[in-house]
């Protein structure tokens, strides 16, 4: 059974019967899980590392992240996100052990499976068969164990961050209806999503508040935004420059202009920023020619293997990387699996569509602080052409 049939059985939220088949679902997915890791423990309690690890993959803990450092010792670990090939390598060390082992292709059963009723003491056979699973995907990696057991969990359990669907939330009112104090923790092992985003969607849907709507921005909006942290902050425009903000001061700005701060720090960083700091003209088109330019020259294989603020190094300053995110991922976005394509076919996609007469003459539009204190516009490629 799937979610989608999961949700049509049910007619009635209220009726006390719905949350009898969500709880009986929950219970299927718990026993493929358990089934799976018993499998797991007798077909490898007497397993142990019999490769050679690197020092930062010898943590006896799977969970927490690794603090220590080790100066004298010359192997570095990656702190950066896992990128496509690292990922592949992942999913080949699986296949092997899976075969080595005779083990059911369940991976997201180890995902799931959380210890709750069993030893959580790290020399127990549970807690060993799953330390060696994980440092078994490790292999060959340049990662903490850590890394590759949060990876496994994050991308198995919530692959993508995707919109609630009907059915979802369908579910999601039934739980919230009959078993409102364990209704995450049923809501997050059924959806596959995290508990942090289920609690948010719950007070979405049952607390009476609604999502933020996305604000039409205008000069004088944007002039009050930048007041705001300008007092909040205490300092003057030209040094809020690649300046980061604390949250404490973010909540501030958010009382001022009565939108969520997380939407205010996101128009700032992505577009206000560069209006302001970017003096210069900016033609969007050969802005996104030349990102695409930089891309090619790199390692890099598939969309979110990018890191954008080294690519940011190539550009000059006022510009941010969340900038350069979006401006090309707009337009990509709308077309199937751009994430996991090859980067060099995303590539001809943007140029090509670079090459629209109706993109040509697109410019930044360019803003500064007046002498009235309120921004105004300013066209950098009309002055060049008085000067």
């Amino acid at each position: 059974m799937d979610l989608k049939t999961l949700a049509n059985e049910i007619e009635d939220v209220l009726d006390p019967a719905s949350m009898d088949k969500v709880l009986m679902y929950y219970k299927d997915v718990q026993e493929e899980d358990e089934e799976f890791m018993q499998i797991l423990f007798e077909n490898l309690r007497n397993e142990t590392v019999y490769w050679l690890q690197p020092w930062y993959q010898l943590s006896g803990c799977l969970t927490r992240r690794l603090d220590e450092t080790d100066e004298k010792n010359e192997e570095k670990y990656r702190s950066d996100p896992i990128c496509k090939e690292e990922d592949e390598k992942i999913k080949k060390n699986w296949r092997k052990l899976i075969k080595k082992y005779g083990l059911p292709d369940k991976l997201i059963s180890f995902a799931r499976w959380k210890n709750k009723e069993r030893s959580k003491n790290p020399n127990s056979n549970e807690e060993r068969v799953r330390r060696f699973v994980a440092s078994y995907l490790a292999r060959g990696l340049e990662r903490t164990v850590q890394q590759v057991f949060k990876y496994i969990i994050s991308h198995l359990i919530e692959p993508s961050k995707r919109h609630y669907t009907a059915e979802e939330e369908k579910i999601m009112e039934v739980c919230f209806t009959h078993q409102p104090h364990n209704a995450v923790i049923y809501l997050s092992a059924i959806l596959g999503r995290e508990p942090r985003g289920i609690y948010k969607r719950l007070h979405y849907l049952f607390k009476g508040c609604k999502e933020t709507k996305r604000l039409k921005w205008t000069i004088p909006l944007a002039t009050k935004l930048v007041k705001s942290i300008m007092m909040h902050t205490g300092l003057p425009l030209e040094e809020l420059k690649y300046q980061t903000f604390d949250k404490s001061v973010w909540l501030k700005v958010q009382e001022d202009m009565n939108q969520n701060y997380i939407a205010l720090s996101k128009f700032w960083y992505t577009y206000l920023h560069v209006q302001i700091f970017a003096n210069y003209d900016v033609k969007l088109n050969k802005l996104k020619k030349k990102v695409y330019r930089v891309l090619r020259e790199s390692h890099y294989q598939v969309w979110t293997d990018i890191r954008w603020k080294d690519v940011l190094k190539h550009f000059p300053d006022g510009f941010t990387h969340l900038f350069l995110y979006k401006i090309c991922s707009t337009t990509f976005v709308k077309h199937p699996n751009y994430l996991k394509i090859p980067i060099e076919k995303i590539i001809e996609i943007g140029l090509k569509k670079a090459k629209m007469i109706r993109f040509n003459n697109r410019r930044l539009k360019t803003l500064k602080l007046g002498d009235d204190g309120n921004l105004e516009r300013v066209s950098y490629h009309l002055t060049k052409k008085k000067e």
